[in-house]
């Protein structure tokens, strides 16, 4: 586990299943542009996500700890200071076609902000931006290692 992991490592204790491992996390949000509400839609069809805990509102938290197991993805809300709370959503690594780093990104503020995509078995993207790019880079890796090509 890397030391960016901090975040999610007690929230995602709590929750792996015998011999299960943290491989990756990042912090990330929702892109500004898109409706949350629009995203958790369009992935209540995307077989074998188990949403857990949605906002109020039926949507994604705009701020999520995403984490890679060896098994899973996890979507964890994101507390006040950066830590992963509850658990949103969990989807099995099998219905996980990859993820990539995408071009756009943009400055906000004085931080960089880096796009990335989680594309899942049935074709559904999940469009997500962070700040933390080798945390990005990290958890991209860590599903393309261990998803089926």
């Amino acid at each position: 586990m890397a030391a960016r992991d901090w975040a999610v490592k007690k929230a995602a204790s709590k929750i792996l299943g015998p011999d299960e491992r943290l491989v990756a996390s990042c912090m990330a949000n929702l892109p500004g542009t898109l409706k949350r509400e629009g995203y958790y839609a369009a992935l209540q069809n995307v077989v074998g996500i188990r949403f857990v805990d949605v906002a109020a509102d039926g949507g994604l938290p705009p701020k999520m700890n995403v984490a890679v197991t060896d098994r899973r993805l996890l979507l964890f809300e994101q507390s006040m200071l950066g830590r992963a709370k509850d658990l949103v959503a969990e989807i099995p690594i099998a219905q996980i076609a990859g993820a990539r780093v995408t071009e756009s990104g943009r400055a906000q503020v004085t931080v960089k902000v880096h796009n990335f995509v989680l594309t899942f078995a049935g074709g559904t993207d999940l469009a997500l931006e962070s700040a933390d790019k080798g945390g990005v880079t990290n958890l991209v890796g860590a599903i393309n290692g261990r998803v089926r090509h």
